[in-house]
């Protein structure tokens, strides 16, 4: 009898223990599970578990990929080659990198399919820009302001060609983009369109931050601002229609922007009307008619704006998006 009391105790206690087992193993693997979803992604700031956007003006998180370092890689680049604020072949104008390395400025650099330096790197699994302002620093030929910015290329990087934006083939720019500082000068280009020919066009385009802040950085406030052509041309230097007496009192089209936010942007061009759309892809925020021009094609990076001999500062931005199609 006593030898029974003894089993049926030894089971109860068993049972006991397997059945806390299973419930601590459970509660366990619930845990990380809840850690999983509630870890912040590596391609942008301020999402909360449900991957909303934290940010204050309602800005897209960025959603670039960790899984390279080279920003060819990490951003799908096939269709640029990338200006720089450097001067490593000593002909006093900002070096290229090109899909072809035989094209390269500098004869020792690799391709651009390869390539990244301090002026263009992945940070976070996106793409950061950066591009000094100080006196001296590298820039092209036809401009006094520096760069870190990508121009759109033809995929098999051959020649310059440009697009036209008469016919009703439909050319789409998207980006998801964020300020993290400005120099000095407190504003700079982040996406524009240029004519390659440049005949009458010239900067279609050019889509700018401008602090009232000189150094803004991540925090400070800003706008969002168009310039280019479409605000400014007149019709007195051939274009079209009067642009400037059209649009220009209409250039802002974000007031109160958050250093450090997320942006998304698409612009088309068609039938020669261009649409700016801005994290609402349904509708466009500004829409320009009389487009004329035929030769054109898109940038995208750091393109620092009204630099003087005693500006300052590095223009910093980050990309987890750019994308050229032919499609919406």
């Amino acid at each position: 009898m006593n030898y029974n009391k003894f089993f049926s105790l030894y089971i109860i206690i068993f049972s006991l223990y397997f059945i806390y087992s299973c419930s601590s193993d459970s509660d366990t693997e619930l845990s990380e599970n809840q850690e999983q979803v509630t870890t912040k992604p590596e391609g942008g700031d301020d999402t909360d578990t449900n991957g909303n956007n934290g940010d204050q003006d309602g800005g897209n998180d960025g959603d670039g990929t960790a899984n390279s370092d080279i920003p060819y890689e990490v951003l799908e680049l096939k269709n640029w080659k990338i200006t720089l604020p450097r001067d490593f072949d000593n002909d006093n104008l900002a070096d290229e990198i090109y899909l072809d390395e035989n094209r390269n400025d500098y004869s020792e650099d690799p391709s651009f399919k390869k390539y990244k330096d301090e002026f263009f790197f992945v940070e976070n699994g996106n793409v950061r820009f950066s591009c000094p302002t100080e006196n001296g620093t590298p820039t092209t030929g036809n401009s006094s302001n520096t760069r870190s910015e990508l121009r759109e290329m033809p995929s098999n990087g051959d020649g310059e060609t440009g697009w036209d934006a008469t016919t009703n083939t439909i050319k789409t720019l998207s980006i998801k983009v964020r300020v993290i500082q400005t120099s000095s000068t407190s504003k700079f280009a982040f996406a524009q369109i240029h004519d390659f020919k440049q005949n009458i066009w010239d900067d279609l385009l050019r889509i700018q931050i401008q602090s009232d802040i000189p150094n803004a950085k991540e925090g400070d406030t800003g706008r969002i601002y168009i310039l280019g052509d479409v605000t400014e041309g007149r019709a007195s230097e051939g274009f079209p229609v009067d642009f400037r007496s059209l649009n220009y009192s209409d250039r802002y089209i974000k007031n109160n922007y958050i250093l450090g936010n997320w942006l998304t942007f698409k612009v088309t061009v068609q039938n020669s009307v261009l649409k700016i759309y801005l994290d609402d892809m349904s509708t466009p925020i500004r829409t320009y008619d009389n487009i004329t021009c035929k030769s054109n094609y898109f940038k995208a990076g750091v393109y620092n704006q009204s630099i003087k001999s005693t500006s300052t500062g590095n223009g910093i931005a980050e990309f987890s998006e750019i994308i050229v199609s032919e499609n919406f």
